[in-house]
């Protein structure tokens, strides 16, 4: 081989050479990359120490407002509308005027029945002085019937001298008889006194009825707020005709309004207990932005349905806005219980399980919700207390949330 061809041989083996010299240095000479290190995640979380304490829970009803008094305003006559001094919705006074029909369809009956009232009056006192006429009548034709006896035994002494005729006796006997049937007649007159009377003095008592009640009505016709209320509806305008028992108003008084609201069944036997055993049952109303209002139980009703049965709460002078069929939520307050544990329901996953912290990790914990407890305005569920006094619960909802999560706590 020449000289020449090792030459072109040989050079190119010495670049590859010299090529792999150099990436062996290189790579012999390369800063080594410290070992990379994985470290846990740690999430953040708020929580509470769990404290024993003797807490009530509360019963969240719904409810309507109703009047346990309505009163519907009727007619009591037929006649005109004459006035309407009020409005739907209006607030009223004891006493003052509501709606009234016109004067003339109220007095007429009254005059009417005065004057009936009167000529009974003037019927019976007639009467009574006919009674004494006719007693003093009985007696004076019984004084002619003893005449007329004594005239026929005169008659009948002198024909028997034969002194007189038999026409004579036959005579007086006629004027005897004519003279008994005057005094039969006049007997009558006095026992038809009695019956008269009872009479006169029955149409006297009805006539006297109809002047009250004609009075009544008048007075009915004139309608006035029997009390502190509320206009409810106006049913009737201004010259209006309407007949009797036509209602033209309906009203309820302030001091009548309630709520009623539905108690589950399951609840009821409680409530029944705590009711019997003398214990008081507060409620509380609360609105956006303004103080609780306490509410009264007043009662119960009296049948009961398969959804539960309906409380009556008396509401308070201080709600007396309301108005009849809004809905209204309350929070009745249940036994006491002396030991419970409350906490904000994002401390609560699912129904059963906590989350408390031990050692900087979770552990889950099941629990039995008792209720629900108002805290600070915000609803909070009341647990069973299975965990110890103090332990760290997580109140921060965590998706991720399983037991040896760690995480780093801070106190609510």
């Amino acid at each position: 081989m020449s000289i020449q061809k090792i030459k072109k041989l040989f050079i190119p083996i010495l670049i590859i050479v010299a090529a792999i010299a150099v990436f062996m240095y290189m790579t012999s000479t390369k800063p080594k990359q410290a070992p990379v290190e994985v470290q846990e995640k740690v999430w953040m979380v708020e929580y509470i120490e769990a404290k024993y304490e003797a807490l009530a829970p509360i019963q969240r009803l719904y409810g309507q407002v109703e009047s346990a008094t309505p009163i519907s305003m009727s007619a009591p006559i037929s006649g005109v509308i004459g006035q309407v001094a009020v409005k739907e919705g209006q607030q009223v006074k004891k006493g003052d005027a509501i709606v009234s029909l016109t004067l003339q369809d109220l007095d007429i009956p009254l005059q009417q029945a005065k004057a009936d009232y009167a000529e009974t009056s003037a019927s019976l006192k007639l009467e009574k002085l006919a009674y004494q006429a006719n007693l003093e009548r009985l007696a004076h034709e019984k004084r002619i019937l003893a005449f007329k006896k004594a005239d026929v035994a005169r008659v009948q002494q002198l024909l028997k001298k034969d002194l007189t005729s038999t026409q004579a006796l036959e005579l007086s006997k006629e004027a005897l008889a004519k003279q008994e049937y005057v005094v039969v007649g006049a007997e009558l007159s006095v026992e038809e006194h009695q019956l008269k009377t009872q009479q006169n003095e029955a149409r006297l008592a009805k006539a006297k009825a109809a002047m009250r009640l004609a009075e009544i009505n008048l007075k009915r016709g004139q309608v006035v707020a029997p009390s502190d209320g509320r206009i409810a509806k106006v049913l009737v305008s201004q010259g209006e005709r309407v007949s009797a028992g036509t209602v033209m108003v309906e009203f309820y008084a302030l001091d009548s309004l309630e709520l009623r609201a539905k108690l589950p069944v399951r609840e009821f036997y409680k409530l029944d207990q705590r009711l019997q055993a003398g214990q008081d049952v507060e409620a509380y109303l609360t609105k956006q932005n303004q103080a609780s209002t306490a509410l009264r139980l007043d009662r119960m009703a009296g049948e009961a349905t398969a959804s539960g049965i309906d409380l009556f709460f008396t509401i308070p002078e201080a709600l007396q806005y309301v108005r009849p069929g809004d809905l209204l939520e309350v929070e009745m307050q249940g036994e006491v219980i002396e030991q419970a544990i409350a906490l904000p329901y994002s401390a609560l996953y699912g129904s059963d399980r906590i989350y408390l912290i031990e050692d900087e990790r979770l552990q889950a914990t099941t629990v039995k919700v008792l209720g629900d407890l108002m805290v600070d305005g915000k609803l909070w569920a009341l647990l069973e207390p299975t965990f110890p006094s103090g332990s760290q619960v997580s109140i921060t909802h965590l998706p991720n949330a399983v037991s040896g999560l760690k995480v780093t706590g801070v106190a609510k």
